[in-house]
């Protein structure tokens, strides 16, 4: 009775140690798989940062260029510098 009393107690605890060195393998690759992911996030925090500076090159560029309003007037001041152009010429 002793004998298999013990027999029980070891399979148990070689069942323990089994599952053990299956949680242990587990465990590795989740670390693997969790080292993987943080490089990949620190890819795209770096990928992010050049973005938002692009970004903002891109709206401080838009600053820059020339409104509707400013071609309009732009337009204006031509025809009339050709204008004026025009008639000093024809005087001569």
């Amino acid at each position: 009775m002793e004998k298999e009393l013990l027999q029980q107690i070891l399979a148990g605890i070689q069942d323990l140690k089994k599952e053990m060195v299956e949680v242990k393998t587990e465990q590795k690759e989740t670390s693997r798989r969790l080292t993987s992911m943080e490089g990949k996030l620190q890819i795209i925090y770096e990928q992010t940062g050049k973005l938002t500076e692009y970004h903002t090159e891109t709206i401080e560029n838009f600053e820059h260029l020339a409104t509707k309003e400013d071609l309009t007037y732009f337009d204006k001041k031509i025809t009339e510098h050709d204008r004026e152009i025009f008639k000093i010429k024809n005087r001569a």
